[in-house]
């Protein structure tokens, strides 16, 4: 089936692989406890979208002119490493301040202004869930190393299967996601309530994104 060799097994080995712990679950995990179950869910969907895009790199073969390229794969990497410790920084700061960030804040706002804040602010989680998908370096590594051994060689069907194997694993890593969220946002609710533990919480996550963006740059 589009020059895919054992795709059984592919599916099997993505699964397991979703199901271990990484940076985008803990990234995903995060995002929820301290944002809620939209916050998590935008989180999620824009960490998948993140893998569509390292799916069309691998596809279109420009995956591998990054990683054979050190001036290349170093400025993802460091870029990504910067972006998550500007967040982890931010999100300290901001609960040390007591600034509303959740999304149970917005809700207590008048009519539409709420509505286009909530709407702008699940824009923004989700472009920073892209963003920090797309700048880690390992999935680069990873996708280049999981999807050319189920590839016939010869190859004579181009992109199509490096996007078949890579958008499997992207609806398989969807649905994990989703799991994540929903399980971890009842705790978010409970701790919300208290002004006291959502700063905590903010801390905490804060630190989490800065401690993900020295993985990343350790890379």
């Amino acid at each position: 089936m589009l020059g895919i060799v054992g795709y059984g097994g592919f599916v099997a080995s993505a699964a397991a692989l979703c199901l271990t712990p990484g940076i985008d679950t803990v990234y995903i995990l995060t995002r929820t406890v301290a944002g809620g179950r939209a916050e998590g869910l935008a989180s999620a969907l824009g960490i998948n979208t993140g893998l569509v895009v390292h799916t069309l790199l691998v596809a279109a073969g420009l995956s591998l002119v990054l990683a054979a390229s050190p001036v290349a794969f170093g400025a993802i990497k460091v870029a990504g490493a910067a972006y998550l410790v500007v967040m982890g920084a931010r999100s300290v700061v901001g609960a040390l301040r007591g600034d509303a960030t959740s999304f149970s804040a917005l809700g207590e706002r008048d009519g539409d202004a709420a509505g286009g804040a909530a709407r702008a602010g699940t824009l923004r989680t989700y472009a920073q869930g892209v963003l920090t998908n797309v700048l880690n370096p390992k999935i680069i590594l990873f996708f280049l190393a999981l999807l050319p051994q189920f590839v016939a060689t010869p190859n004579p069907y181009g992109p199509l299967p490096f996007l078949a194997l890579g958008l499997t694993y992207v609806a398989l890593s969807t649905l994990w996601t989703v799991v994540i969220v929903a399980v971890a946002a009842p705790f978010s609710g409970l701790l919300r309530r208290s002004p006291r533990a959502g700063r905590v919480t903010g801390v905490v996550s804060g630190l989490v994104y800065v401690a993900l963006g020295a993985m990343i740059f350790l890379t």
